[in-house]
C-alpha cells in the first residue's frame, strides 16, 4: 500500500495582498524520505537551519550575509532537489477583488469565506483528478503549514473533515486512494513544507505577473524556470473565467435544490474531487 503525502503552504494571505496563493507538492513516502536526506545535506553544506523563501528573497534573517554566488547556488540546489523527488505540484491563486465581487452569500460559505480556502480547494480539485490517474492502492494525507487562529484554519479543517468522509465513500466504489487525514505542522520540523514554501512564493510572483504583468525579479525567474520544468499544475482564473464558473455552479445549484439541509448536487460533485 502506497502512502502519499501532500504538503501545503500559502503566500499573499495577509490583508494587504491583492492575491492569495495555495501551493503544494505531492509525492510518495519513499520519495519524501529521500527528499529529507537530500535537504538536510544541503542545509549542512550551506549552513542554514530553515529555508524560508521570503527571507531569502529579501536577504533577511539567516540569509542576510549571503553573496550572490551562494544565493544562486543554493536556490538551484534546492529547486533541483524538489524536482527529482516530487510526483507533482499544484498552485492555486485567486484575485481577492474578483473573488469578493463574484462570490458571496451561501455560495461563498461553501467555496470559502477566506481566500486561502478557495485557493486550497482549487488545488484539491486538481489533486482529485491526479488521484484518479494514480496506479495502486494507498492513502493520501494533507500536511499544512501552521496557521494562526484568525487565518482560516477552522474553515480548512471543516473542508478536510468533509473531504475525508466523501473520500471513504468514493473509495468503496472506485478503489481510488483514500484521504487518510490531515495535520498542521512546523516547517522547521517537516522539511517538505519548506519545498511548498518555495513553490508558494514563486507561484505568488507568477500570479502577480498573470494579473498585473508586474515584472519578475531574477530570484522569481530563476526559481520558476526550474520549478516549472517539473509537472506543476497552475490553477489560475481570470475574472471572466471565475464569473462563468460561479454562474454555472449557481445554476446547477438552483436546478438541484437542498434536501434535509444538504448542499445541492453540484457541491457534492465538487467535494468528490477533494
Amino acid at each position: 500500500m502506497t502512502q502519499i503525502s501532500v504538503y501545503f503552504d500559502d503566500s499573499g494571505t495577509h490583508r494587504e495582498s491583492s492575491i492569495a496563493v495555495a501551493a503544494c507538492y505531492v509525492s510518495t513516502a519513499e520519495l519524501w524520505e529521500r527528499f529529507r536526506a537530500d535537504w538536510r545535506r544541503i542545509m549542512e553544506e550551506e549552513a542554514f537551519s530553515c529555508f524560508h523563501m521570503a527571507d531569502f528573497a529579501s536577504r533577511s534573517g539567516e540569509f542576510s550575509g549571503w553573496d550572490e554566488e551562494k544565493r544562486r547556488r543554493v536556490l538551484r540546489k534546492l529547486c533541483a532537489t524538489i524536482n527529482i523527488r516530487i510526483r507533482s505540484g499544484f498552485v492555486g491563486a485567486v484575485n481577492k477583488r474578483d473573488y469578493d465581487d463574484l462570490v458571496s452569500g451561501e455560495f461563498r460559505r461553501y467555496c470559502g469565506s477566506f481566500h486561502y480556502t478557495y485557493a486550497v480547494r482549487t488545488c484539491a480539485t486538481a489533486i482529485g483528478l491526479w488521484r484518479r490517474q494514480f496506479e495502486g492502492s494507498g492513502t493520501l494525507r494533507y500536511v499544512f503549514d501552521r496557521m494562526g487562529a484568525n487565518s482560516g484554519k477552522g474553515e480548512i479543517m471543516r473542508v478536510m473533515d468533509e473531504a475525508r468522509k466523501t473520500s471513504k465513500r468514493e473509495a468503496l466504489g472506485t478503489g481510488v486512494i483514500v484521504l487518510g487525514g490531515y495535520s498542521f505542522e512546523d516547517k522547521k520540523d517537516f522539511l517538505p513544507l519548506q519545498a511548498a514554501d518555495i513553490l508558494a512564493w514563486a507561484g505568488f510572483q507568477y500570479a502577480r505577473f498573470f494579473w498585473s504583468k508586474r515584472p519578475l525579479n531574477y530570484v522569481a525567474e530563476e526559481s520558476l524556470k526550474i520549478l516549472l520544468s517539473a509537472p506543476v499544475k497552475r490553477c489560475f482564473q481570470t475574472r471572466e473565467e471565475l464569473s462563468r464558473w460561479v454562474n454555472a455552479e449557481n445554476e446547477a445549484l438552483r436546478r438541484k435544490p437542498r434536501h434535509r439541509g444538504e448542499p445541492g448536487e453540484v457541491y457534492r460533485e465538487r467535494r468528490k474531487k477533494l
